[in-house]
């Protein structure tokens, strides 16, 4: 899993937010994935019946009970978090087809051509059995889940779409051209999906990627409103772009390039951090910028406080989106994560 990206430029396309007011779904046929905004939206939302009772039991996989109807999908996500917990990139193969798929039953049958083992920091767990458990176990549940959770969480959905398309969409022509020039980054063909889910474990952003091929991007959005919603939902696009460009020469792969010639390469935890920061700030100036002007940083409330760099490695973005040359900014970057 690499980290951060968001689209740009009238050849870009971001399924994440969008224009006017969502179209309404009604509750009896909410089984297949919708997307609330319209095709042409240069940003659009996307609501999955299947990918929200996926994370809601990653949540209350960590959190506590389930109700009786979902015993069993509950215990077998324990079991996958049993397995996949000591490296949070395994959990990518169950989640890219999260993305896309329509219905539980299609995901039973994506889940069927998993391998049927994976190595997961130097064991080897039964992927394929575990995923199928998981699948077979959320189709059987599935109208439960309707009639039950998701109601609730299609409510939070249905208001963070109108939210979004009420405060991002307006300047969203004006965000991407800025993303394109600030982040150095190309024209990308393929769409980028944003799900929308009401309930996940924290942090309640998810990203996942098969190899720069495609991607499927998941915010939470219970909780989040104005400024900190739209950060949230520009931190996930532009984590997107990042996978989607992996061999492209963007702002992000010559940080990388520094912060390798320092001697920090990919397995560093390092240049993650150090990525996911500069995206934490990029996204947050977009916000501030064309946005909300009041707008409060979401690294300040706590990712920022985690990584001793950040401060200096915000400071050398923030110069560069005020003028610095990409290349001064990625030195001083690679500087701070270096130390004295």
């Amino acid at each position: 899993m690499r980290l951060p990206a968001c689209a740009f430029a009238s050849s870009l396309l971001v399924v994440g937010c969008g224009a006017g007011r969502p179209p309404a779904a009604p509750l009896d046929d909410v089984a297949d994935a919708t997307p609330l905004t319209p095709d042409t939206s240069p940003i659009g939302l996307r609501r999955s019946v299947v990918a929200d009772q996926y994370f809601w039991l990653r949540a209350k996989a960590l959190e506590g009970e389930a109700p009786a109807p979902f015993a069993e999908a509950l215990s077998a996500m324990r079991d996958l978090r049993a397995d996949l917990s000591a490296d949070p990139t395994a959990w990518e193969d169950l989640e890219v087809p999260l993305g896309t798929v329509r219905r539980a039953s299609e995901l039973t049958a994506v889940y069927a051509e998993l391998p049927a083992t994976k190595d997961v920091a130097g064991k080897q767990v039964p992927l394929r059995a575990r995923a199928l458990r998981l699948a077979r176990a959320i189709e059987s549940s599935e109208a439960a889940y309707r009639a039950g959770p998701f109601r609730e969480h299609d409510v939070e959905i249905a208001r963070a779409a109108k939210d979004l398309s009420a405060r991002l969409l307006p300047n969203v022509d004006t965000i991407l051209r800025a993303v394109e020039n600030e982040m150095a980054l190309p024209g990308v063909s393929r769409p980028i999906v944003i799900t929308l889910v009401g309930d996940a474990p924290y942090p309640g952003i998810f990203a996942a990627d098969a190899q720069g091929h495609k991607t499927a991007s998941f915010v939470r959005v219970h909780g989040l409103e104005g400024g900190a919603l739209c950060e949230t939902v520009l931190h996930e696009s532009l984590h997107a772009i990042d996978e989607l460009t992996v061999r492209l020469p963007t702002a992000m792969n010559m940080l990388r390039g520094v912060l390798l010639r320092k001697g920090f390469d990919e397995s560093d935890s390092n240049v993650e951090m150090a990525v996911n920061t500069v995206t934490f700030a990029e996204a947050a100036s977009l916000v501030r910028r064309f946005v909300d002007p009041k707008h409060r940083p979401l690294g300040e409330s706590g990712f920022y406080t985690l990584y001793p760099p950040a401060a200096a490695i915000v400071a050398a973005w923030n110069r560069h989106i005020e003028g610095a040359t990409l290349d001064q900014a990625a030195d001083e970057i690679g500087s701070a994560v270096a130390g004295p």
